[in-house]
């Protein structure tokens, strides 16, 4: 059996889908968070996955991972379906107040089928305070 094929994972602040021409527009792409206070929460999260080579309907999951504690964070699951091999089918996942627990680095990971088929890392960093004015 062939496995599908990661084009694409991106991570922004939105996604919007033309009304016209289906095509979609990912805006304020991003690799990295940042707070100055821990835990925090991430108001909005758009995810954007590009895949081929699927066959029929596929069940894929997005996953997060703390890869410190080798936690998951949330997994959503989905469903994807091509019209042919060489067809690309395209996933938006839109998450809400996604919660990061402390600074470090996190996996968003993509499964079709069982299978681990790409990961991207997400750093979430602490700002430090700014001085005090005086």
């Amino acid at each position: 059996m062939v496995k599908p094929i990661l084009l694409a994972l991106v991570l922004c602040d939105s996604i919007i889908r033309e009304a016209g021409t289906n095509k979609l527009s990912l805006i304020g792409t991003f690799n990295g968070i940042f707070s100055n206070t821990y835990p925090c929460t991430h108001p909005s999260v758009s995810v954007y996955i590009a895949i081929t080579e699927g066959r029929g309907k596929v069940p894929c999951t997005l996953r997060m991972t703390s890869l410190d504690s080798n936690q998951a964070v949330f997994e959503l699951p989905g469903q994807i379906e091509f019209g042919g091999p060489t067809s690309v089918g395209e996933l938006v996942f839109q998450l809400q107040s996604v919660r990061f627990e402390k600074p470090g680095v996190y996996a968003i990971e993509f499964w079709a089928d069982g299978d681990l088929l790409g990961s991207r890392k997400v750093s979430a960093q602490k700002l430090d305070a700014p001085p005090a004015q005086s």
